[in-house]
Formats: structure tokens, sequence, C-alpha cells
């Protein structure tokens, strides 16, 4: 990261002014980044390992106008963070949405700690349905309101879980705060983008979160989901609607729709 790419990536995720080490430009990055940079997992679903390089990383998200899933949102935000002057470490976590707490899963999840001030903040723009839009304190059990839903962090003894509420609080995922080497995410990412029985390699996911409501594709179907708690669901029945749907609500390009038209080609 330098002066130059972190002028590009401010740009990319429309933040004005100048950027300073403190909590109100934590808090604008964070619910600027998932509003303009979409997940989407293209890569994997059309048969391409997302590459975890950091200059590959800057250019698919920012340069391209591409979007990510949890790796390359969260390593992009990580090194603009840093350089910044931001106190940031890499973290693992188990998925377990629409699960029990304590089912069994992979670390296939990548977030951030953020340090400040001698407070800790779990910092994530990158799972998708329920992406977090504001920094979270790590170490209060009580609920938390972001702009877009109450989370809270729960502990028991070195375990946290992440919930979301939803009509009641649901587990989104858990992590031990633990040291993570970069083959630790190589391992994950070559996991998630070749394994047959993947989500992320046998279903197109796209989500993206504004001040207004979270936008999500799966299963041929767009959900939108309002602050005010209504929700809109659209069948997306032909490919042409999801070429559009891909530009018009999650702001991709037609170097995104290029690689779903060479997919759906060769099927």
């Amino acid at each position: 990261m330098d002066q130059l790419k972190l002028e590009k990536y401010l740009e990319r995720i429309h933040f004005s002014g100048a950027p300073e080490m403190n909590m109100e430009t934590l808090k604008r990055i964070h619910q600027l980044h998932p509003q303009y940079i979409p997940f989407e997992n293209i890569d994997p679903y059309t048969g391409n390992v997302p590459s975890l390089n950091l200059d590959d990383v800057f250019n698919k998200l920012v340069t391209e106008s591409r979007g990510g899933y949890c790796f390359e949102q969260n390593l992009l935000l990580r090194e603009v963070l840093k350089y910044i002057g931001f106190d940031t470490r890499l973290q693992q976590a188990r998925v377990v949405w629409k699960r029990e707490e304590d089912a069994i899963a992979a670390k296939t999840h990548l977030l951030l700690i953020v340090n400040m001030h001698g407070q800790e903040y779990l910092v994530d723009c990158g799972f998708g349905i329920v992406t977090v839009t504001a920094p979270l304190l790590l170490h209060d059990e009580e609920p938390q309101q972001t702009p877009n839903g109450e989370f809270k962090i729960s502990k028991k003894e070195e375990l946290y879980i992440l919930w979301f509420w939803k009509e009641k609080w649901l587990p989104v995922y858990r992590f031990a705060l633990e040291h993570v080497e970069p083959l630790d995410l190589d391992i994950a990412n070559w996991y998630l983008s070749t394994y047959p029985e993947s989500m992320f390699k046998k279903n197109l996911v796209l989500s993206k979160v504004d001040e207004e409501a979270r936008y999500t594709f799966s299963d041929h179907t767009l959900n939108i989901r309002k602050e005010t708690n209504e929700k809109e669901s659209v069948a997306i029945e032909h490919d042409e609607q999801l070429f559009q749907i891909l530009k018009d609500i999650f702001g991709l390009k037609e170097n995104a729709v290029k690689l779903l038209k060479e997919k759906i080609t060769k099927e």
C-alpha cells in the first residue's frame, strides 16, 4: 500500500476528506467499504482460485471494480488500515451461520481485530449476507447497534461468538484469538474455491449493504431486506436478468459479467 493506492481505494468507496487514525475514520471506512465493494464469489464459481497476493487483490477490487469474498475483502481492508496507522491483525473464524453455535466447522472465514487506545474491535467487511457495517467492541457482551442491524459478541472461556439479531439472536461465527500465518489463508482459500461441495464452488453468491438495505443474491433469488424490516424477494429466471442485477444492484462491470457468460457458454 502507498499513498496513490490509498487515494484510489478511498475514491472507490466514495470516502471524502483525509483519513486519520481515529474512530471516525474507522467507522466511515467500515460502512462505505461493503457498500461500494460488493461481496462476490464469481472467481470460485467460474473455476478460478482467487489470488491472495496483495497487489492482485488491490487490482481486482479497486482498479478493476470487482468484488470478492472474505479473504480478499479483509486483506485489502487490513492493508488500508495499516497504512493509515491502525494496529490491525488477522483472525480466522469458524462459520456457524444458519447452524448451532457449537456446530463443527473449519476455519474458513477471515476477519480483523483492530487495537485502538487500549480497546480491541472486531472489524469485518467480508461476510456477505450479514456483513458488519461498524467496528464492534470485542470485550463487550451487550448488544451493539450498527447502521445495518444489531450485533453482539459473547465470550465463553477463550471462545468468542458473533451474533446477529434477526427476530432472535443467530450465531454468525466463532473464533479464538490465535496467530494467523499466510499459509493458513492459502489453505482455506484453496479449499473454498476448489472443493466440489464448497458453497462458493457450487453457488453464485452476491451481497452488498447500504444505508437503506441489504441486497443478497443466491439460489436464483435476489433478496432485499430494508432497515425498516421490509423484505422483497425477486426470482431471477433468466441469464440476462442476472447480468443486469450484477450491474444495477451490485455495481459490477462488464468484466464480471464476461466471466459468468463464459461459464454459461461452456455449460
